[in-house]
């Protein structure tokens, strides 16, 4: 199995690391995915990861994309971009423009249309449909089964940090423990019910063995799919 210092790996046809990292009081989590020729594609890219293991990663590819997944998800776009300034940042039309109302190192934010040919077969992207800030979801065919990265969608935070913090999660329903993330859902979601049923058909057409969300702990079970959908048709 190939490892990196730092990074967990997930899969390895194609290969994909993951790595948790910290913004203020929150904690978030990265997605690298081997797209064909040896290139790679960084999804939300991090803040605050050592260089030495962001580096690291050209050992088994030149990261040549970074993707916000939403208007929220940008702090480490420019610190990725110092680390690699020849990959290019995209994001969806709703994301790019609120990201680039925040500030000016995120470099060119193209379209996800401008991705869609590196990514090869097993890589697909779909923008979700009803959100405010351009949310973006990935699947990855990988040896073990469709990897799914949700975004903030979902949320599987075992441990919530304060009391303040338990408060608002229970009383959206949000955690902890694997749960759609309904505070995500209230405050930035347009229309819940078409987000909604966009990410159904999204699980029921690639029904995920792996689920890395933003936020929390890696999910994974032979019925994942079916949980998913069930939860998003209860909790919505």
């Amino acid at each position: 199995m190939q490892t990196v210092a730092g990074w967990t790996t997930l899969s390895e046809r194609p290969l994909c690391l993951m790595r948790e990292y910290s913004f203020g009081h929150g904690r978030s989590n990265t997605l690298v995915v081997e797209l064909p020729n040896r290139k790679l594609l960084v999804v939300s890219p991090p803040l605050g990861v050592p260089e030495s293991e962001l580096r690291a990663l050209s050992a088994l590819g030149e990261v040549v994309a970074l993707l916000a997944i939403n208007g929220a998800h940008h702090l480490g776009l420019g610190p990725c971009r110092a680390v690699f300034p020849s990959a290019v940042t995209y994001a969806a039309p709703g994301a790019r423009d609120r990201i680039q109302k925040r500030g000016k190192d995120f470099g060119e934010l193209k379209g996800l249309e401008a991705l869609q040919p590196l990514l090869g077969d097993a890589v697909r992207l779909q923008e979700i449909e009803g959100v405010k800030f351009g949310d973006v979801i990935l699947h990855v065919s990988t040896e073990r089964g469709n990897l799914f990265y949700a975004s903030d969608f979902f949320a599987n935070i075992p441990k919530l940090p304060n009391l303040l913090i338990k408060l608002l999660f229970s009383l959206s329903g949000s955690g902890p423990g694997l749960k759609v993330f309904r505070l995500y859902f209230l405050g930035f979601v347009r229309k819940r019910a078409k987000a909604r049923d966009h990410l159904i058909r999204e699980l029921e057409a690639h029904p995920p063995a792996i689920m890395v969300p933003a936020h929390g702990e890696v999910a994974q079970q032979p019925d994942l799919g079916t949980t998913l959908v069930s939860m998003l048709r209860t909790a919505l």
